[in-house]
């Protein structure tokens, strides 16, 4: 066993913590392009960035999760991750112009530091699932590269074959023998959905500087500020826990796959979804007497469909079915809803949001509240 595996089972630690901030930025970034590109072309190009950013960070979610990251030789390659990481975001904006190659160097130099540093953790019990997934994980890194300097019209397509690949190599990867420690990977993952909900009210923060204040600044902001709670609790009220619960009792055999779909795909949405709703709250406190436009209606709905409709998807794999229904109804009551959202003022659209979340967490405290009583 390596030297700079850890002896006995870690929390998130502060170089971890100091990387998954730096995505803070890309993540900011990305709500930035979607908002000022509200088209399907701009949307779907947002959407492909996010799926590159999001598997540049789920890498070191896997890669760290045995390492002792204490040890001098695994903060120090962490730490120059962390500063490419910042390079990364730096070039979201124009990825599909001027900074694709920055782009492109970037992302592979972070994943080739993640390859590495798993490979000096695992023991022999991972070797083939190693070996397995860091030779698939070169397709779409080859294709990433390439990418970064062609023409656009070219970029779109690799770096489309490139998200293609990380889901085969994913899958392929996942149905070896993976030792993880359930904790540290659930608590990660909790902690990038945090970071998000975060960004989501940095954006009101940024959009509520140049806006008068006053009761409609009041209603509106306060309506984002609920919706954004109700949404943790939807995720940190009791299912977080379940889910770690439920990765905990998985043998080494079925971990990587169970920890590869609840928590590096479906994840995924959940996040995404964050970044929806970021783009209308945004609009929103900009324009608070105004109705969304059609794309920030779209936003909203859809951020809060992916957000909540992702957390159902992860319990139904997760076999936490008690939480499956009532993510569903929301996530599709949010979708019907998308064509009443540009008739209604936005502030009255960020409230309809807080309260149908709302319902749906007091509901289920109420159903918890009773078994434990019963």
């Amino acid at each position: 066993m390596s030297r700079v595996r850890a002896d006995a089972a870690q929390g998130a630690t502060f170089v971890e913590l100091f990387f998954d901030l730096v995505f803070v930025y890309a993540v900011t970034q990305l709500t930035s392009v979607v908002l000022h590109d509200l088209t399907w072309s701009g949307v779907g190009e947002a959407a492909l960035l996010f799926w590159l950013v999001w598997w540049a960070w789920t890498q070191f979610t896997w890669t760290l999760n045995l390492a002792d990251t204490e040890h001098a030789w695994v903060r120090l390659p962490t730490l120059a991750a962390t500063a490419i990481a910042f390079f990364l975001a730096q070039s979201v904006p124009d990825a599909f112009g001027d900074a694709g190659a920055w782009f492109a160097v970037s992302y592979v130099v972070m994943h080739l530091i993640g390859l590495g540093i798993q490979a000096w953790v695992i023991g022999s019990d991972q070797f083939e699932s190693m070996v397995r997934w860091a030779s698939l994980s070169l397709v779409g890194i080859s294709l990433v590269l390439i990418g970064g300097f062609v023409t656009p019209e070219i970029r779109v397509w690799l770096w489309l074959g490139a998200l293609v690949a990380d889901l085969v190599s994913a899958v392929r990867a996942g149905r070896g023998v993976w030792v993880l420690e359930a904790g540290h990977f659930a608590e990660r993952h909790g902690l990038i959905v945090i970071i998000a909900l975060g960004e989501s009210l940095i954006a009101a923060g940024v959009a509520s500087s140049e806006v008068g204040r006053g009761l409609m600044f009041a209603i509106t902001t306060s309506g984002a500020v609920i919706a954004t709670c109700a949404l943790w609790w939807t995720y940190f009220g009791t299912l977080h826990g379940r889910l770690e619960e439920r990765l905990a009792l998985q043998d080494d055999a079925t971990r990587g796959g169970f920890a590869r779909d609840v928590f590096s795909f479906w994840h995924a949405a959940v996040v995404a979804g964050v970044i929806g709703v970021a783009v209308a709250f945004e609009e929103a406190i900009a324009h608070p007497d105004e109705a969304l436009s059609t794309g920030a209606s779209l936003a909203l709905t859809v951020g809060v469909a992916l957000f909540v409709g992702g957390l159902a998807a992860a319990s139904g794999r997760a076999g936490v079915r008690e939480a499956v229904v009532p993510r569903a109804i929301v996530a599709m009551v949010a979708l019907v809803a998308t064509p009443l959202i540009p008739n209604v003022p936005a502030w009255s659209a960020l409230w309809g949001l807080a309260l149908l979340v709302l319902v749906m967490d007091v509901a289920e405290a109420r159903r918890i509240h009773r078994l434990a009583t019963a």
